[in-house]
């Protein structure tokens, strides 16, 4: 899938002439120009090489980019600095005409993606911009949503010295799932973050110790945006559905804290708050859908694949295993 978010414009050339003049006369450029002795000449739309006595090299700006005719090379400014870059122009210029810009069979006057190949056309929101060229679908969950509908069911198991299991459900609060499709049948997806409410208090009995906790201020960051994928069926697509099984873990880092409020041996394990701070883990592979109605879900069922390990400040190494649930957002 191409990587251009921007939706396709087309731009008009717009031709710009600076003209060389004096600093300080306060009169037009003409005026400065002759009060010099030299000829004057300005850049016109039907001229556009033509060039000043003070040598400046008049530009040609398409949509927000500035091209050098001399060189051809477009360029840009950069906004801390202000100074020229050069770089690809913004933008699709492909004319409303005609022409087959991309050569995917499709003219540009009826193609819904004119500068990236997209025979299909395939748009699976109906903006008139094909999947190929349209910015990444954004899902989201609100505060308050039933916790039954997004409620992810993990084992945790806390060690020091000894182990213990015990089930964990996590309640996610808010998120920020995006899906970006291309005209083939493949989607990727990219969790880029998940808000978790504070569990409960915890019980872990170490046998020589015993242990409550509450894992806090709970959230989890995407790692690489859209490097998990799921294929889909054409079909599907064309009746505004789609759905497949990611073809990976989707990378995550984990922040929160590990709050210990009660042990019962404090030379084993001591009472506080530990924090987790961007530490590495995983969603497991989930199956994945997402309709024309503006919603999507992820259904984990996994019992096995470790979502993050990490040994805290006070000794206790923390992990938590396997995820079961459906995690349900909406447009």
């Amino acid at each position: 899938m191409h990587k251009r978010l921007l939706t396709p414009l087309i731009a008009s050339l717009l031709i710009a002439a600076p003209v060389a003049c004096k600093d300080g006369g306060g009169g037009d450029a003409s005026e400065s120009a002759s009060s010099t002795g030299g000829p004057t000449t300005s850049a016109s739309a039907t001229d556009p090489g033509t060039t000043t006595t003070g040598g400046v090299t008049p530009t040609t700006t398409v949509g927000d980019t500035t091209a050098d005719p001399t060189t051809g090379e477009p360029t840009t400014t950069d906004p801390t600095t202000g100074e020229p870059t050069t770089g690809e122009p913004v933008g699709c210029q492909a004319p409303d005409d005609d022409g087959d810009e991309d050569a995917d069979g499709v003219l540009n006057s009826a193609d819904n993606c004119r500068c990236d190949a997209n025979p299909n056309q395939l748009d699976f929101d109906g903006n008139t911009v094909g999947n190929v060229c349209d910015a990444p679908l954004l899902y989201k969950i609100a505060d308050g949503v039933p916790p039954e509908f997004n409620r992810l069911e993990t084992t945790a198991t806390a060690k020091s010295t000894l182990s213990c299991n015990f089930p964990v459900n996590l309640i996610i609060l808010g998120g920020d799932l995006q899906v970006k499709l291309d005209d083939l049948g493949s989607a990727q997806i990219y969790a880029a973050k998940m808000n978790f409410a504070d569990t409960p208090e915890l019980v872990c009995d170490l046998v020589l110790v015993k242990v409550k906790l509450r894992i806090e201020q709970f959230f989890a960051d995407g790692d690489t945006p859209f490097a998990v994928g799921f294929p889909f069926v054409p079909a599907d697509h064309a009746a505004g559905s789609i759905i497949g099984f990611t073809d990976k873990p989707h990378s995550i880092l984990i922040s929160g804290i590990l709050n210990v409020t009660e042990s019962s041996n404090e030379d084993l394990a001591m009472p506080g708050e530990s924090p987790l701070e961007m530490v590495p883990g995983a969603f497991p592979m989930a199956l994945a859908s997402a309709n024309t109605d503006g919603q999507v879900s992820m259904a984990f069922d996994d019992k096995d694949s470790i979502v993050f390990m990490q040994t805290t400040e006070s000794g206790i190494e923390i992990k938590l295993t396997g995820l079961k649930g459906t995690l349900r957002l909406k447009k």
